[in-house]
C-alpha cells in the first residue's frame, strides 16, 4: 500500500509531537486520581493539571487558571455555556458558520420556545463582521455565538470587533475556537471574549478526549452535569467555586497532561509552523486552480491550512473515496457538521472536498494530490 498522505487535520491532527506521546505514556504509567486522595501520586497529578490550567490561561488571556474548565471535548464545553447561561425568553445570535455543536443545542432551545434564535449571514461571502452582528441585535439579545475560524471554509471571523460590539451592548460573547487553536493567536481579555472553547486534538496536537472552556465573565454557567468533585464531599450540593463547579467526575489526567506538552510545543514553534502552513496552503490553492472544473466558494484564508472546493458535477464523497482507495490520501468529503454553512454556499447536495494541512505536510504530497485529482474520472 502507498504511504498515507494525511490531509484531514481539521478533523484531528495526525501528527503528535514526541513530547506529547512521552507525556501521555508517562502519565499512564503513573496513574492516580487527582484531587481524590492525599497520597503523593494523587497530589502530583493534581499539580500537573493545575500547571496545565495556568498554561492555557496565559495562552488565551483568561483571567484566572481556575477559570479554565476541562471537558471531554469542545462540544461539551459549548453546551456548558449555551445551556448553563440560558435566559428564558431571551434571544441568541449565532452565525451560519457555526458547527452543529453550537447549532443543535440552540435549535433544541428554540424548538422548546425557551429562546428565540437569530442566524446571521455574511454580507461579503467570506466571514462574519461586527456590522452583521449589530444588525441582528434586539432588546432580548443576551448571547452572541461566532466561531473564530470556520471548519468548512477556514475563514476567520472579525472576533475582536465583534467582542468590542458585545461589550458596548452588554452582551455575552461565546467563541468556538476549535479550528483556531494552534493556528491563530487570541487574547480573551483584549478581544472582550466571555467564553472561549477549544479542542486538544486539532491544532494543539494532543489526544482525542480533551477539550476545554475558558471563562472571562462574572456570569458563570450553571452546571449541566452534577457529581463528585473531590471537594466539599460532605455537601449534597454542587460546589459554587471554579473549576469544581463545572468539572464533575474523574478528569482525563493523561489527556490533560499531554495537552500541556502540545500547547508548549505549539507556542515554541508557532511562527515557524505558521509560516510553513501558509506557504503550503497557498501552494495548494494555486495548483488547484490549474485543474479544470475545480470550483471554489470563497476566498481562502491561508492561515488555517483549510481549502474547500468541488469538482463540477461530481459528488465530494465519491472523490474523497477515490483518493483514499487509489492513492491512500485522506481528505474530508461530504457535509462537515455545519449544515447552515453548506446551505449558504449551496453545497448541501454534493458537499465539499476539504483539504486541511499540517506543517508536517509537504509540497511533494500536494503534487501527488493534484496529479490524482487531474486523473479523476467521474463514474456513472
Amino acid at each position: 500500500m502507498k504511504k498515507l498522505i494525511y490531509f484531514d487535520n481539521a478533523a484531528t491532527s495526525n501528527f503528535k509531537p514526541k513530547c506529547v506521546i512521552k507525556s501521555f505514556i508517562n502519565s499512564i504509567k503513573k496513574s492516580a486520581n487527582p484531587g481524590r486522595s492525599g497520597h503523593k501520586l494523587s497530589i502530583k497529578n493534581a499539580y500537573e493539571i493545575w500547571n496545565t490550567r495556568e498554561l492555557i490561561s496565559k495562552h488565551f488571556g483568561c483571567i484566572e487558571p481556575e477559570n479554565v474548565i476541562f471537558t471531554k471535548n469542545c462540544t461539551e464545553a459549548l453546551n456548558i455555556v449555551i445551556l448553563g447561561t440560558l435566559k428564558i425568553g431571551g434571544n441568541i445570535i449565532a452565525s451560519c458558520f457555526e458547527h452543529n455543536s453550537v447549532l443543535r443545542p440552540l435549535t433544541e432551545l428554540a424548538k422548546k420556545e425557551k429562546i428565540t434564535l437569530t442566524i446571521i449571514y455574511p454580507n461579503n461571502n467570506n466571514y462574519i463582521t461586527d456590522t452583521d452582528v449589530e444588525k441582528a441585535i434586539n432588546k432580548n439579545t443576551y448571547l452572541v455565538c461566532v466561531n473564530s475560524v470556520s471548519n468548512v471554509t477556514g475563514n476567520k471571523n472579525e472576533i475582536e470587533k465583534i467582542g468590542l460590539l458585545c461589550k458596548q451592548h452588554n452582551l455575552l460573547f461565546l467563541v468556538d475556537n476549535a479550528q483556531g487553536s494552534g493556528h491563530i493567536k487570541i487574547n480573551m481579555n483584549k478581544s472582550n471574549i466571555n467564553y472561549l472553547t477549544f479542542a486538544g486534538h486539532k491544532g494543539f496536537l494532543s489526544p482525542q478526549g480533551i477539550g476545554g472552556l475558558c471563562i472571562n465573565s462574572n456570569k458563570i454557567p450553571l452546571p449541566i452535569l452534577y457529581g463528585g468533585t473531590g471537594t466539599e464531599s460532605n455537601n449534597l450540593y454542587q460546589p459554587i467555586n471554579l473549576p469544581e463547579r463545572l468539572e464533575s467526575g474523574t478528569l482525563a489526567s493523561q489527556n490533560i497532561i499531554s495537552l500541556k506538552s502540545g500547547v508548549k510545543y505549539v507556542e515554541k514553534n508557532f511562527v515557524k509552523n505558521k509560516v510553513k502552513v501558509e506557504k503550503l496552503t497557498k501552494y495548494l490553492y494555486e495548483n488547484l486552480k490549474t485543474i479544470e472544473k475545480v470550483c471554489f466558494y470563497c476566498k481562502p484564508n491561508f492561515e488555517s491550512g483549510i481549502i474547500s472546493f468541488n469538482i463540477k458535477n461530481c459528488d465530494s464523497i465519491e472523490i474523497a473515496n477515490y483518493l483514499d482507495e487509489k492513492y491512500n490520501i485522506a481528505v474530508r468529503g461530504g457535509l462537515h457538521c455545519a449544515p447552515l454553512t453548506h446551505k449558504f454556499l449551496n453545497t448541501t447536495n454534493i458537499g465539499l472536498i476539504r483539504i486541511s494541512l499540517n506543517f508536517k505536510n509537504t509540497k511533494k504530497e500536494i503534487n501527488i494530490l493534484i496529479k490524482a485529482l487531474k486523473e479523476y474520472k467521474k463514474t456513472d
